[in-house]
């Protein structure tokens, strides 16, 4: 019996076939090729610039690491080291660069010796590398704590890097109406263990076969729902004529399965191997609404994917709400009727005392976020019965919380409601080596707006839009398409996608972000919208979104900002800026001080340091102090784009204890548009370090020196008019008028005039004398988008031209 470990990351595939026990020494030891395969490299090398340091309160230890390169600092007055142990104010080196790295059966450790630990008996410290794609960008080795008292030291460090390549499918499927979604069985940091009665072992021990890649997205046939993985390793078995082992799973529709896992059924010996799986997943969305609808509690109701329990009941125990808008206000409880105003009624329009629904606790499931539907109100003047839609959003972090009329007229209202009490577990907003961070781009007061003509796209990055009254894209949207009537109201808003995947690096190394299960598509409505967001590397700061194409129900748009370049070298600019080498960016850091001259920061055991980084300087004009030592002078400003974090970092500070030591430090600025100017904290210190994180708006808003002064005119609040410009319009009438007058100075002459009409003539008898206007298009979507366009925009060719194109 064996088990059989299946890689189904439904969006992904990551190949791990390591086999071999291998150990590698060289000069690059954290840069390592998959030994079996070969296909690609690990590479750890990110981790170089950070000193990790871990504390152990119970041994009174702790320990300096930093992983590809030695300490900055001496271990016990000497150099060379990668792993300095400090315990009962004693350092030791427990680990000398360079390590050895062992990779067996597809666990990667490194193997750090280092001075005695007793007699004949040197220290080692094995750092396992653990692949987890849900790793933070901030992950840090995790320590065995029992193995200090020993010579041989173990850690646990869960990151993305010792993780395969991954290859992205789309997880969704549409049949007969219905939809389909595979991806919340994706999972990141381990693998679904299937066991079979087969046994597949070698001389050498356990061996890895592979049973398939992921090439294409699921779909339904004879009625059931199907996931193939293709081309595995070369089938073996005698008399079957398949060149590869191959693996189907069959899904199947169980309301109650959560937190299943699949089935082998055979076909091991045909080298097809078949696996069943029962799953809530594999039910339609439609279906699944209807179950939680049906399985619902008292304001509360369960997400049928996730579990999650949407629970508003303490929304439900206030008196009433009030809102308005455009004068008119209307009083509304949750989950329960209006006992003074209208009673009976869930919202009653306090001006006519008109009930807009009466009052349920049916609380509905939808993959934006749970809703109330609170029906048969008074009658309109339509002569059907008034009601109200009130959907709950998890939006961005920071973004303002309560209701908010998105829609009224006299038979319909439809409130948006933000609050953390719908919020799960949010989409990371980092790509899964960590390499890039969009986070920065995130919006938690406003949208970006992107108008092309009349057509408006309202649009979030990772989270869902920041609720905007007259807009009604279904709520969880994180773009919504639109457009202005001829009396100024938002009409035919359609949804281009939900926050479901984080973003990724496609095959050019270009970070992707992708929304998924939007409105249905208008050539296909058995499709549903979605969009696609690119990123390239681009000096513009935050930059901006910019539409580019519609095709095959997808809306592509391209985004350009400095946020994809990683990370740069900086300087600093007397009296307190600092500017990027690479980028020319910006950033005056002397903001910090417009309230605070001197921010104090207390450890836990009340130890206090002092930060001024443009103010006065104190303890030998150190920026960090504690007490009368100095933790060092600016040695380096670090932009990291990738992780939205700007690093000052100080050196040769004090002497500290009776070595060469020098105190050191670092400040780590991470841009928060809706925190303000924050404060620092302490994030880890050891006797000669500390090191501190500072949330801030001061540095979201760093520009290159050239953009400050040609900065769009035409931007505010996140709006940018991709429209014909008409700047661009007075500036061609005014070079035409200037040919024309050229061009009469120029023909007074009667000759020339003569050379003129001979070059005309041959081709009078010709049918260009009727031309047609036409623009190119390659979708209806996209034509729909250009109906207005500006005439200037488009080309204009003869008959005869369009005939022979």
């Amino acid at each position: 019996m064996y088990k059989l470990i299946i890689l189904l990351f439904f969006h992904y595939f990551a190949i791990v076939a390591v086999s071999a026990d291998i150990s590698v020494v060289d000069d690059n030891f954290c840069v390592i090729r998959e030994p079996v395969l070969k296909l690609f490299s690990y590479n750890f090398t990110s981790l170089t610039s950070t000193k990790y340091i871990l504390n152990d309160e119970f041994f009174n230890a702790t320990i300096r690491l930093q992983l590809c390169s030695p300490l900055k600092e001496k271990c016990n007055g000497k150099d060379g080291y990668a792993v300095c142990l400090t315990k009962n104010k004693e350092e030791k080196g427990i680990g000398k660069m360079r390590p050895k790295v062992n990779i067996k059966n597809g666990t990667i450790m490194f193997v750090f010796t280092g001075d005695d630990c007793t007699a004949g008996t040197k220290y080692t410290v094995n750092i396992i590398m653990k692949c987890d794609y849900e790793a933070e960008n901030n992950s840090h080795p995790e320590l065995f704590s029992h193995t200090l008292e020993l010579c041989n030291i173990y850690m646990m460090w869960k990151t993305a890097l010792a993780c395969g390549p991954r290859i992205k499918q789309n997880c969704t499927v549409t049949h007969n109406g219905l939809h389909y979604d595979l991806s919340p069985l994706t999972k990141y940091s381990q693998n679904y263990v299937v066991h079979t009665g087969a046994c597949l072992q070698s001389s050498t021990g356990i061996e890895y076969v592979n049973l398939g890649d992921v090439q294409n997205p699921p779909f339904i046939t004879n009625g059931a729902l199907r996931l193939e993985y293709q081309d595995g390793d070369l089938c073996k078995v005698r008399d079957i004529t398949v060149p590869h082992i191959k693996t189907s799973i069959f899904f199947i529709c169980d309301f109650e399965a959560l937190d299943t896992v699949p089935e082998y059924t055979g076909g091991s010996e045909e080298c097809h191997y078949r696996i069943m799986w029962k799953t809530a997943a594999a039910c339609s969305v439609e279906s699944l609404r209807n179950h939680s609808t049906a399985t619902a509690g008292k304001c509360t109701v369960t997400n049928p994917l996730t579990n999650f329990t949407y629970d508003l009941r303490p929304l439900m125990n206030k008196n009433s709400y009030t809102i308005a808008k455009n004068g008119t206000e209307y009083k509304f409880r949750v989950c329960d009727s209006l006992v003074n105003l209208c009673p009976g009624t869930g919202v009653c329009r306090i001006n006519s005392h008109t009930s807009m629904g009466k009052a349920n606790t049916d609380l509905m499931w939808e993959e934006g976020g749970p809703y109330l539907n609170y029906t048969d109100g008074d009658v309109c003047k339509t002569g059907q019965r008034r009601y109200t839609i009130i959907a709950f959003v998890c939006g961005a972090e920071g973004s303002p919380d309560g209701p908010l009329i998105m829609e009224q007229n006299d038979c319909q209202l439809i409130i948006h409601w933000n609050t953390n009490l719908v919020c799960g577990n949010r989409v990371k907003c980092v790509t899964d080596d960590d390499e890039i961070n969009l986070s920065s781009l995130i919006k938690s007061t406003n949208n970006y707006v992107v108008k092309v003509n009349k057509t408006e796209f309202y649009i979030n990055i990772c989270r869902p839009l920041i609720s905007v009254s007259g807009i009604t894209c279904a709520h969880g949207s994180a773009v919504c398409k639109t457009s202005l009537s001829s009396d100024n109201e938002y009409v035919n808003e359609t949804s281009l996608g939900f926050p479901k995947e984080s973003p990724v690096l496609n095959k050019n190394h270009e970070t992707v972000l992708r929304y998924v299960d939007g409105s249905p598509c208008p050539e296909n409505p058995k499709k549903l919208i979605s969009s696609n967001f690119t990123f390239p590397c681009y000096n513009n700061d935050k930059g901006f979104p910019e539409f580019k194409k519609y095709e095959d129900c997808t809306y592509i748009f391209e985004w350009k900002t400095s946020i994809t370049c990683g990370a740069t070298m900086g300087n600093w600019t007397s009296p307190c800026i600092i500017k990027d080498q690479l980028l020319s960016h910006e950033c005056n850091l002397s903001l910090l001080h417009k309230n605070e001259k001197i921010y104090y920061v207390k450890n836990k055991q009340g130890k206090e340091y002092s930060i001024s980084i443009c103010g006065e300087k104190s303890c030998n004009g150190s920026s960090v102090c504690q007490g009368n030592n100095g933790y060092g002078s600016l040695t380096n400003v670090i932009f990291d784009y990738g992780r939205n974090v700007i690093k000052l970092q100080y050196s040769n500070g004090s002497k500290c204890g009776n070595k060469n030591n020098s105190y050191t430090s670092e400040v780590r600025f991470i841009c928060n548009e809706s925190i303000g100017i924050g404060t620092p904290k302490l994030l880890w210190e050891s006797s000669c370090s500390a090191e501190f994180e500072w949330y801030t708006n001061v540095t979201c808003n760093c520009q290159s020196s050239s953009q400050q002064s040609t900065a769009f005119s035409n931007v505010q609040d996140d709006v940018r008019d991709f429209s014909p410009s008409h700047t661009g319009a007075v500036a061609g009438i005014v070079l035409s008028v200037i040919a024309l007058v050229a061009a009469l100075l120029y023909f007074r002459d009667p000759n020339k005039r003569a050379c003129l009409r001979s070059c005309i003539n041959p081709f009078s008898s010709r049918r260009g004398s009727g031309r047609v206007q036409y623009c190119r298009v390659n979708t209806t979507e996209e034509a729909r988008l250009l109906l207005d366009v500006d005439p200037t925009q488009c080309q204009t060719d003869s008959d005869d031209d369009l005939l022979n194109a």
